[in-house]
């Protein structure tokens, strides 16, 4: 039996092993690809380490106000559609998590239906709207475009969430004077944590990465987020390959790095269900 359970740890183990390097395959080709000429991009067969190792991709970027720019507007987006989407979404999960209203199965449904629309035909749809609107080539477009898509799953999420936390210690709050908003600032909401920050950091992957939208709403350079910038590195005849893979990994950093102190918190607020008292 030992020896069985052994070969089967052994075989997942090494399922696990190669699945982990198909999948950081292109992560460690980007990051090989941004620190090698452009010229050396070419190169049939391909080389996994570079004969020049050089940081000018990254030079330019970083030394370009225009590429410089991008990275503001996107994360004045991202932060901006986060807090309102986690605002708003925790008020409103907190009505549908405590109180029974007439129409309340038909907002579920309607929060759930949202989630099934591809983006791609909402497109003349919300350009329509943002040009009647006069938000044309706006970061507020943006926002409020992408606060449209986040704010229904923030709505779900933290609606189950809030759930299954016992209405007692806000009932204990309000005893002790506390208003019903007060109670919530100073009981519900540090007990959600884990749920927030789930909410929040899906909610900045989706306003960060989103690309549809920002090349339908946005024409102006000083408007451009990252994701366009990147792809405007793509030409007809010569494209600059260090030089996205080095925007890219510039792009992906903050990410990366918010996921690993925040992976913790997140993982509670997607699996966890209950407290234990």
């Amino acid at each position: 039996m030992r020896a069985r359970r052994r070969a089967a740890h052994a075989a997942i183990y090494t399922i696990l092993v190669a699945v982990t390097a198909i999948m950081l395959f292109p992560v460690a080709w980007m990051l090989t690809v941004s620190v090698r000429p452009n010229v050396e991009v070419m190169k049939i067969p391909p080389q996994w380490i570079p004969t020049v190792f050089t940081l000018a991709p990254y030079a330019k970027v970083l030394g370009s106000t225009r590429y410089l720019r991008t990275f503001l507007n996107s994360y004045v987006i991202a932060l901006v559609v986060t807090a309102f989407s986690l605002f708003i979404g925790a008020l409103a999960a907190y009505a549908l998590a405590r109180f029974r209203f007439k129409g309340y199965r038909a907002v579920i449904m309607f929060l759930i239906i949202t989630q099934m629309f591809p983006l791609v035909l909402l497109c003349i749809p919300y350009f329509r709207l943002v040009v009647r609107l006069g938000l044309y080539d706006t970061l507020t477009a943006l926002i409020v475009v992408y606060t449209t898509f986040t704010l229904p799953f923030c709505i779900l999420m933290l609606r189950s969430y809030f759930a299954q936390i016992p209405k007692d210690m806000e009932e204990a709050a309000m005893v002790d004077g506390c208003s019903r908003l007060g109670a919530i600032a100073r009981t519900l909401l540090p007990m959600s944590f884990p749920a927030l920050v789930g909410a929040g950091l899906y909610t900045f992957l989706l306003a960060w990465n989103e690309f549809l939208f920002a090349v339908v709403l946005i024409e102006s350079w000083g408007k451009r987020v990252i994701t366009i910038a990147i792809y405007s590195l793509l030409a007809e005849f010569v494209t600059e390959w260090s030089m996205m893979m080095a925007f890219s990994v510039l792009a992906s950093a903050p990410l990366v790095i918010a996921f690993i102190f925040l992976q913790r918190y997140v993982v509670q607020g997607m699996t966890a269900g209950a407290i234990k008292s």
